[in-house]
């Protein structure tokens, strides 16, 4: 794949992106900057061993499946990713845009009045179907059916959307965007607030409560997810709030807990072995972490991060 540069301050609906009305295999390839022959292109996406799973047990509470696309699809799919951030997105949507992220999604509902209720969708991008992926391509970029197959299988892995593909938390929203478009709705009718970051939804406003969990839960069955009932939360308008790995409570940002745990327990291996120097490293991470997030105590958490670090 040649590599070519795109200016990413470019932004476009759908109706102008190159990705939209392509109507042959050859304009596909163009847009992809295909170098082979055009018919080589839907076998190129065919390909089964264009990836290489495997489980990733580094959170022995979560193992997850990761299919990680070889370097020439990974290529291609970041080109589709850089096509898509180029696409103007709803303010709602805080994952796999530049300038949006887990913080933006939270700082969304600081000043947000209400109760707030968070929830997690189950295996989100194995529940993406390809057949969803291809429908995508179809209605809303107003590709024709051979085209939006082979989109869809450079973009897949064993029939669902590929959970190590660059492009994924993009494709995710886009082919379930009328759904969450009336979770927008709905928040907005209630002069609330709505944000996405990937399978993190997040509502606050008032009046918001079980109503909402048991609507929302239909609402995303009817698009073949399940929600993770252990990871459902509501949080009244009087009480701390945890939204995206952070906590907001009267107006400020805090730390949550788990995240001084572990900030402590990597001070604490540093201690024990101080000329390591990934460990170090790893003790600074943590507490610039915390920092980040936390309002109260960042100029203190700075400050040991600044002691830690080893003199220039």
């Amino acid at each position: 794949m040649a590599s070519k540069q795109t200016n990413s301050a470019q932004r476009y609906g759908v109706g102008t992106s190159p990705l939209y009305g392509i109507q042959s295999k050859r304009r596909l390839a163009e847009v992809l900057f295909w170098a082979g022959p055009t018919s080589a292109l839907a076998s190129f996406a065919r390909d089964p061993d264009n990836y290489a799973r495997y489980i990733d047990r580094r959170r022995s509470e979560k193992p997850r499946l990761i299919e990680a696309p070889q370097a020439r699809l990974k290529g291609f799919q970041k080109r589709v990713e850089d096509l898509l951030k180029r696409t103007v997105m709803p303010d709602y949507l805080h994952s796999g845009i530049p300038g949006r992220s887990y913080l933006t999604c939270s700082a969304a509902h600081r000043d947000a009045a209400g109760c707030t209720v968070t929830m997690d969708i189950s295996d989100f991008y194995l529940s993406i179907s390809q057949d969803r992926v291809t429908r995508m391509f179809i209605v809303l970029f107003a590709c024709t059916r051979d085209v939006a197959e082979v989109l869809a299988q450079l973009l897949c892995c064993d029939g669902h959307l590929a959970t190590g593909s660059p492009a994924s938390p993009l494709l995710s929203f886009l082919a379930n965007k009328e759904t969450f478009d009336q979770i927008a709705a709905h928040a907005g009718r209630r002069s609330g607030a709505f944000t996405l970051y990937i399978d993190d939804v997040a509502l606050t406003g008032k009046g918001i409560g079980t109503a909402e969990v048991k609507w929302i839960t239909r609402l995303l069955k009817r698009s073949d997810f399940t929600v993770k009932r252990s990871k459902t939360k509501i949080f009244r308008a009087s009480r701390a709030r945890l939204i995206t790995g952070r906590v907001l409570y009267g107006g400020q940002s805090r730390a949550p807990s788990r995240q001084h745990q572990k900030m402590k327990a990597a001070i604490e291996a540093s201690n024990a072995l101080p000329k390591d120097k990934a460990l170090k490293a790893s003790a600074i991470g943590r507490v610039r972490h915390v920092a980040l997030l936390d309002d109260v105590r960042r100029d203190g958490m700075r400050a040991t991060a600044k002691r830690l670090a080893p003199p220039k």
